[in-house]
């Protein structure tokens, strides 16, 4: 015996609307997932922007050191017109690198002074001494100032160091590097 296929057929009044429920859930979590990965790459691109940022910085202070080493090379001889007040970015300190009477301010580290480097007359300008062409991909060029001091060697009579400070502005304002080393002409 065969069944009429009109049986097995559904009629609109038996359907409750359980596609549209799937579909919107289906709906929802595509739409989540889609928001969560355009926040992410957001989130990415501005990292990977602040890292650039600070490699230009770290850059720019690198450069910065190697214009200070060649000016100490090629026109500082001594200790001559390094002074307690860093006039024109040469600091001393005294005979030991820092004498207990220095100024207010000036006690042990020079270069963490509050506001020494937005000070004009206290820091040097990459490229101010040495000609050197301006950094090119950053807010403000690097400043940089030299702290001379005296070391006594045992028997070996005295030698002059320079403590050289760097700090330099990326692209943004929120990005700066400060860089040092000690170098011996």
């Amino acid at each position: 015996m065969k069944t009429p296929i009109r049986k097995f057929q559904r009629g609109p009044q038996q359907q409750r609307g359980m596609s549209l429920i799937a579909s919107l859930i289906f709906l929802g979590v595509l739409t989540t997932l889609g928001y969560s990965s355009i926040t992410t790459a957001f989130m990415q691109e501005r990292m990977s922007g602040a890292w650039q940022d600070r490699k230009q910085a770290t850059q720019a202070a690198e450069m910065a050191l190697r214009d200070a080493e060649a000016y100490i090379a090629t026109s500082v001889t001594g200790l001559t017109g390094f002074n307690r007040e860093c006039g024109n970015g040469l600091c001393y300190n005294g005979a030991q690198g820092y004498a207990v009477d220095t100024p207010s301010g000036m006690a042990s580290n020079v270069w963490s002074t509050s506001g020494i480097f937005g000070n004009a007359d206290k820091t040097i300008h990459y490229g101010q001494m040495t000609g050197a062409a301006s950094i090119n991909g950053v807010l403000e060029q690097p400043r940089y100032l030299i702290e001379g001091f005296r070391k006594q060697h045992a028997g070996q009579g005295e030698s002059i160091y320079y403590r050289i400070t760097v700090r330099a502005v990326g692209a943004r304002p929120g990005t700066a590097v400060t860089l040092q080393e000690i170098y011996r002409a």
